[in-house]
């Protein structure tokens, strides 16, 4: 299994990092994606990677850094990120997006979007694949990456958790791929359960990635409790159970996907 999309970089993990990532490496875990989220996270991100074959990195600024901190960052930080891409263990740059969940006021938004089109340019410099943070914007969102200028340009949905109507769309999209998360494992609320498992039905398997959010969104067996990459054989055996297919193919060609997304 490859999980696409880890925080170990982050302080739930400062006490057993080490221990957390050989956990998931002895449970069948083959690679593993970590995430930046801003400039700090993003240089421990590629420590991380450069200290383990297989753990590979994306640096980037999070929609929450224009929503919670109401700034973009300045030419230098871009130009700090824009050098980072070079280095040989970054795979894509994210995560990025847009977040109206927590940041939709006007000026929000504004930022924003201001962010996310900045990073853009660095994605066309580099040209690596993106990943995608979205809450609530999937309108905004899908209008934005399906403008023709990013039609060379590779995007990652994590932690999938659109509409009918948007999967619809994004489906259309030969660039698009979608990654789920532990949250599909959960039976409650069942509105959003039913949302959830039809997004999976809906999405080939050929377009979908396995993505832990660790420290976040444990899967149902542990929730309340820290995730980590071990456990994202319960997304794999959720997906292989709404598919109705064996936990072995999900588990190959899911891994398919992300070594051909990611290049590793």
């Amino acid at each position: 299994m490859i999980d696409t999309h880890a925080h170990l970089d982050f302080p739930e993990f400062d006490q057993d990092r080490e221990e957390v990532i050989s956990r998931a490496f002895d449970n069948g875990v083959k690679a593993i994606i970590n995430v930046g989220v801003d400039l700090e996270r993003s240089r421990k991100s590629i420590e991380i990677a450069e200290a383990h074959e297989n753990i590979f990195a994306t640096i980037g600024f999070h929609p929450h850094e224009a929503g919670e901190k109401n700034r973009i960052p300045n030419e230098g930080e871009f130009q700090v990120l824009a050098d980072m891409a070079k280095n040989e263990k970054v795979k894509a740059i994210g995560e990025i997006g847009l977040d109206y969940f927590y940041y939709k006021n006007s000026e929000q938004v504004k930022l924003q979007k201001e962010l996310f089109f900045r990073q853009m340019e660095i994605v066309k410099e580099s040209k690596l694949p993106v990943v995608i943070h979205c809450r609530d914007a999937w309108e905004d969102l899908y209008k934005t990456i399906s403008d023709n200028k990013y039609s060379c340009v590779n995007f990652q949905l994590h932690c999938y958790s659109g509409e009918k109507k948007d999967t619809e769309k994004f489906l259309k999209m030969e660039n698009v791929r979608f990654s789920f998360s532990g949250n599909i494992t959960y039976p409650k609320p069942a509105e959003r359960a039913n949302k959830l498992a039809e997004a999976v039905q809906m999405v080939p398997l050929d377009k979908i990635m396995l993505d832990s959010d660790a420290p976040f969104l444990a899967p149902q067996e542990f929730r309340g409790k820290r995730n980590e990459p071990a456990y994202v054989r319960h997304i794999a055996e959720k997906i292989a159970e709404i598919k109705q297919i064996s936990g072995e193919e999900v588990e190959r060609i899911t891994d398919e996907n992300a070594g051909e997304f990611f290049e590793i």
